[in-house]
């Protein structure tokens, strides 16, 4: 009996523990027991008795010499014992893996009554053992039916496994014993079964819970699934949204992939600034690209911006065709410019045929009726004037300068004739390459009537001057030149001639050579006058303008003139017309057209 005692200090004072199962602390002792019972001293007292008081017998231990004893009457009663397991375990990582029983009863009387099971003298006695949880909620139970068997004193042993790994003994509750038992035949006294409760036990098996110290050893171990969320948080805290140290994580995965999650990021305000300007260039003049977007830009706004624009040529062209010969239009445009200012630059221009006739017109004023300053030769009272005198008085005929001849005529009274001039027309021969001047027309006739004119003089100076040895050359000229004398005359003599005086006689050389001209032109326009056919009517024009722009002494081989002073000494002009006629971007383009023409 002391053994139990024993076993129960024990468990009080448990500190250790081992891996293996242990069966060393004792939950269940006799004078833990609780019930409807009143105490004997004596087996006699015990058993005997006139009259049964509903309750059960105990014998404490030493008063029967066989320790604490219960004994049943004829009235069904139940002993209980309840400790609780979480308390008794006080020691730290052990886990409860069951218990074990020991039961020391005796069920079996000495003679048979009715009512018993078989006649044998067995009567009802069962024991029950509970186990709770900590919120007292059922956890296992377990029954030992002592009631179908006679038995003398018997000790029943056995071990019980829970079946549930790794419960701690806070999981556990309380643990309670209950044994119930009656003398069935109701003998009077207390004839039931009995009960040695100071040598029965209840014994919890315990080891060492591995996962105390580790709540990952098992995924069966409480606490595994948070240990296991610790262990994944503190490994990533990216592990979840509820980890420690998410947010500070996150923030950093973030701007590790990308600067511009948030403007706390580290290398933020660089990442900002090429963003925006891979989204625009023109978000800031260091942005790579920036001056080729700038003129990007410039050149949609206005494509005349820089030459380089698509479709500056394009916008020059629709200002102005002749920006380009490459210009839709150019050829109509410059052709429209020339006949602007020369409306006798081509036969096609607006206005050729009135240009032409006013030119005409101009270079003498009987080529048509229509003319301004024409006038009818049958109306005009000549009177005293003389044709030639007036011919050369004419401002617009160029005979002020003097012709430098080699040899010189002292004096020549007769008439030099030179013959009509052949004129050739200024051609233009396309080669493949352009166009190529090939002769001058009038500086032609000129050069080829100052051959003629200092032939015809070198040949009068050779000849002799008298009537009879005289040339018919110089004799027809003379004779001419009465004849010209004589119808001079004749006009001094008219009605109207009271007023006018006599024509000079050419006396120099000079003056002989002006007459000379001046007669050759009065003739030429009387042919022109008679003449129809344009072409022979443009030749004639022609060599008339040969002989009017004659200058007498001009070096048609050299192309050179005396050198004088062509414009008066006045300071060059300079003001806002002419800075902005000489800035503007078509100046350079009109001036060479004057030029230029291929």
């Amino acid at each position: 009996m002391q053994k139990l005692a024993l076993v129960l200090a024990a468990l009080l004072c448990f500190s250790s523990y081992s891996n293996a199962q242990q069966s060393s602390n004792i939950l269940i002792i006799g004078n833990g027991w609780t019930g409807n019972f009143s105490s004997c001293t004596h087996n006699v007292d015990c058993w005997a008795g006139s009259t049964d008081t509903g309750d059960i017998h105990n014998a404490p231990a030493g008063t029967t010499g066989n320790g604490s004893t219960f004994y049943w009457s004829g009235t069904q009663e139940t002993l209980t014992n309840t400790i609780a397991i979480n308390s008794a375990l006080a020691a730290a990582g052990i886990q409860v893996d069951g218990f074990d029983y020991e039961w020391v009863y005796k069920n079996g009387n000495a003679n048979h009554f009715s009512g018993q099971p078989g006649g044998g003298g067995i009567d009802p006695f069962e024991i029950v053992v509970n186990v709770y949880d900590a919120n007292g909620n059922l956890f296992k139970t377990y029954r030992y039916d002592y009631g179908t068997n006679f038995a003398n004193w018997t000790y029943d042993t056995g071990t019980e496994i829970f079946g549930t790994n790794f419960l701690d003994p806070s999981f556990f509750g309380n643990v309670e014993v209950l044994v119930t038992g009656q003398d069935i035949a109701a003998q009077a006294g207390y004839w039931g079964p009995e009960f040695r409760a100071d040598e029965s036990g209840l014994y919890v098996n315990y080891s060492a819970n591995l996962c105390y110290n580790n709540p990952l050893h098992d995924p069966g171990c409480p606490g595994y699934a948070n240990a296991l969320f610790q262990q994944q948080c503190t490994a990533n805290p990216l592990f979840d949204s509820s980890c420690p140290g998410y947010a500070a994580a996150y923030l950093i995965q973030q701007c590790t992939a990308n600067p511009l999650h948030d403007p706390s990021c580290t290398g933020y305000q660089q990442a900002y600034y090429n963003q925006q300007c891979s989204l625009n260039p023109l978000y800031d003049s260091g942005c790579t690209g920036y001056q080729q977007a700038y003129l990007n830009q410039q050149c949609k706004i206005d494509p005349l911006y820089d030459k380089s624009c698509t479709g500056h040529l394009n916008a020059q062209c629709n200002i102005n065709p002749l920006y380009d010969p490459s210009c839709t239009g150019y050829a109509a445009a410059y052709l429209a410019d020339r006949c602007y200012y020369d409306p006798l630059y081509d036969v096609q221009c607006t206005g050729y045929q009135q240009a032409y006739f006013d030119q005409q017109c101009e270079l003498d004023s009987q080529y048509d009726q229509l003319c301004p300053a024409y006038l009818d030769p049958d109306l005009v009272d000549l009177g005293d004037v003389d044709p030639v005198e007036e011919v050369l008085s004419e401002p617009d005929i160029p005979v002020v300068a003097e012709l430098d001849f080699t040899s010189t005529v002292d004096d020549f009274d007769g008439e030099v004739v030179i013959e009509d001039q052949q004129i050739v027309e200024t051609v233009e021969v396309e080669d493949g390459d352009g166009f190529q001047q090939v002769d001058d027309s009038i500086e032609g006739e000129q050069l080829k009537m100052e051959d003629d004119i200092e032939k015809e003089i070198a040949a009068l100076e050779n000849e002799a001057v008298e009537d009879d040895t005289a040339p018919d050359f110089v004799k027809g000229n003379a004779n001419q030149e009465d004849d010209i004398e004589k119808e001079l005359a004749e006009l001094k003599n008219s009605e109207n001639s009271d007023n006018k005086k006599d024509a000079p006689k050419p006396k120099t050389k000079n003056e002989k050579i002006k007459l000379l001209l001046a007669m050759k032109a009065i003739e030429l326009t009387k042919k022109l006058e008679k003449e129809v056919s344009l072409e022979q009517n443009m030749i004639m024009q022609r060599q008339l303008l040969a002989l009017i722009s004659y200058v007498p002494g001009f070096d048609y081989n050299e192309k050179k003139l005396p050198q004088t002073n062509f414009y008066p000494p006045k300071p060059t002009v300079d003001h806002a017309y002419a800075r902005w006629f000489l800035n503007d971007p078509n100046f350079g383009l009109m001036e060479d057209s004057q030029y230029n023409f291929k």
